[in-house]
């Protein structure tokens, strides 16, 4: 006899697979690398303006050195925060339904309209129709996305995927399906039929 799960007590966790090693280096290119770079080319190229700018102490090298610490230091926070953000990542189960949480962006979706009959564990190589292609309202890096994306079939889809090839897509009937990419996207859609098949109404 299989055991009724309650619904205040949450199942077994999948977790998320974590943001790869590459999408936090591109992270910091494009927060702190990339601006440092503007900012630098700025600073040498303003001696050939016409127009007098103001120097700091007098001297173009300390004016430099001001502003590219300006810079560094403003970037790095951000970098920080932003890094920070990328380790909220976390999927909860239980028998009111499925919750994601991803960087900045959640959703939640009730068992009961999840069209778990057309879930399945995709291969993102091969059907590129399901690939996130337009962000509405999301967190992207290369390698990474997070949130609300418009997917190549034109589908609204509350997307957490990181590098993996192989993800989970779960339709719903509440407006939007949910592309994820956990560690073991079999068992997560093994334990979404099971608890959907003990919270069927009988």
């Amino acid at each position: 006899m299989r055991q009724r799960l309650s619904p205040r007590h949450p199942t077994a966790a999948h977790p998320l697979t974590p943001p790869s090693a590459s999408a936090r280096r591109w992270l910091l290119v494009l927060v702190v690398g990339l601006p440092l770079v503007i900012s630098a080319l700025s600073v040498g190229l303003a001696p050939l303006s016409h127009d007098a700018q103001p120097l700091v102490g007098g001297s173009a090298a300390s004016t430099a050195a001001v502003t590219l610490a300006s810079v560094a230091a403003l970037t790095l926070l951000l970098w920080a925060a932003l890094g920070f953000c990328l380790r909220r990542q976390s999927l909860q189960i239980d028998a009111q339904g499925l919750r994601v949480q991803s960087t900045f962006f959640s959703t939640q979706v009730a068992i009961a309209q999840l069209q778990l009959d057309q879930a399945r564990v995709v291969d993102l190589e091969e059907h590129t129709e399901l690939r996130p292609f337009l962000k509405t309202r999301g967190y992207g890096l290369p390698g990474f996305r997070s949130g609300w994306y418009r997917l190549r079939n034109k589908r609204k889809a509350f997307v957490a995927t990181a590098d993996s090839r192989f993800v989970l897509w779960l339709p719903s009937t509440a407006g939007h399906g949910l592309l994820l990419d956990v560690r073991d996207p079999n068992g997560l859609l093994r334990q979404l039929r099971e608890l959907a098949a003990h919270t069927r109404p009988r």
